[in-house]
């Protein structure tokens, strides 16, 4: 698949200072998408993510259940081919990755998330899905905030060499032009959308 996507063209490049608007400005069009919309853009992202290499990697990999509009990959869970943990949600500290055995309970951010399980050490994951407010097309990603994701695989840096592959997922209309990277960013090896694969 070639690399396609970025219909975003108001900022031709994002600064610091631009940040806050541009999350502000995709989470509001994100909320606003129809679920019928939601359900079939992650269809078509979840059917491109069961293909790629990184995913069909022996091993387990991380995902994450879609609210308020993002691309949800929670169907992966009910494929028998794949094993898959979820992040649990502790404020102010790294994610923890578990593999489900029982309900899901609610997390810190009325986000469901594992009450029990298998945890599994993050940096040992082939592969993380991870969710995406707005990313470009080098890698860079901008996410809801927190810092989640650059806090738990900080460790991994910029090496794009370096397990576990951080995957993005998004809806098209998530992927701009360009992102100013800051030094705690840690980059996305493949951005996922419901019409393509970018690989930076």
């Amino acid at each position: 698949m070639l690399a396609v996507g970025g219909s975003f063209g108001q900022h031709a490049r994002v600064g610091d200072r631009d940040v806050d608007d541009l999350r502000g400005e995709m989470l509001a069009r994100r909320k606003a998408l129809a679920p019928d919309v939601v359900d079939r853009h992650s269809a078509a992202v979840a059917q491109r993510v069961r293909w790629l290499p990184e995913v069909c990697a022996p091993g387990v990999i991380g995902a994450y259940l879609g609210v308020r509009g993002e691309v949800d990959p929670s169907s992966l869970l009910d494929d028998p081919d794949l094993q898959v943990a979820l992040p649990v949600t502790t404020t102010g500290e790294p994610l923890r990755f578990v593999v489900p055995s029982g309900p899901l309970v609610e997390g810190p951010f009325g986000i469901l998330q594992p009450g029990e399980g298998r945890e599994v050490d993050p940096m040992s994951l082939v592969a993380v899905l991870v969710p995406v407010v707005a990313a470009d097309r080098r890698g860079n990603r901008v996410g809801h905030g927190a810092g989640f994701y650059d806090r738990t695989f900080a460790a991994r840096g910029d090496d794009r060499s370096a397990a576990p592959r951080l995957i993005g997922v998004c809806h098209d209309f998530q992927v701009v032009p360009a992102l100013a990277a800051r030094p705690w960013d840690v980059p996305l090896d493949a951005v996922v959308t419901e019409v393509g694969l970018i690989r930076p």
